[in-house]
């Protein structure tokens, strides 16, 4: 439109100092800041939830049976990932030494393994901000998961490979750790 001012970016630390915003009934509506920018999430859809969650306990069982292994597995915790970025990861998973001290409201810093589960409010344009602000401050590698395709494309640094349902996902984070990609959608 004509004679519109440009959209003013916020940074992280502006963006958490802003109030929370509730719905009708009084839910704290999410949001993210997105290279400058506040995008408001829709609640996710229950099959969303259900992945989240079967792919975290896959995470938590590996971590009980590898204790050896210093690694947390965080469900949906804000992380203020640069100036520009503030996410909150589907799943994070956290070095322990990196988890304190713990006065801050929020984590910081990327993940050092983050997992987004893609709904259908996510668009590309975002969904590749996040993950190229993922690995440029920190992460090793970011998951996408993609429910409808049932894949999951692994981010590193230069490289991304797409794992389909009857491939074996690993990560070097995980030592050991190594499950078919369709487990990740086994839901019943």
């Amino acid at each position: 439109m004509k004679g519109m001012a440009a959209t003013t970016l916020l940074t992280s630390e502006q963006f958490l100092a802003l109030p929370e915003e509730l719905d009708e009934q009084g839910n704290r509506i999410k949001d993210e800041l997105i290279g400058g920018e506040v995008v408001k999430m829709p609640p996710p859809s229950l099959p969303h939830d259900l992945i989240k969650n079967r792919i975290n306990r896959i995470l938590l069982r590996y971590m009980d049976a590898h204790p050896e292994v210093p690694l947390e597995s965080l469900v949906e915790i804000g992380a203020s990932v640069s100036d520009y970025d503030t996410f909150i990861p589907d799943i994070s998973i956290v070095r322990r030494e990196r988890l304190t001290p713990v006065e801050r409201r929020i984590f910081q810093g990327a993940p050092d393994l983050a997992i987004e589960v893609v709904s259908p409010s996510d668009t590309m344009k975002h969904m590749k901000r996040k993950i190229d602000a993922y690995l440029a401050n920190g992460s090793e590698s970011v998951w996408v998961v993609f429910p409808d395709a049932r894949s999951v494309m692994v981010h590193r640094a230069g490289s991304v490979h797409e794992f389909k349902p009857d491939q074996t996902l690993a990560d070097p984070l995980l030592p050991g750790f190594s499950i078919p990609v369709a487990q990740f959608f086994e839901l019943t």
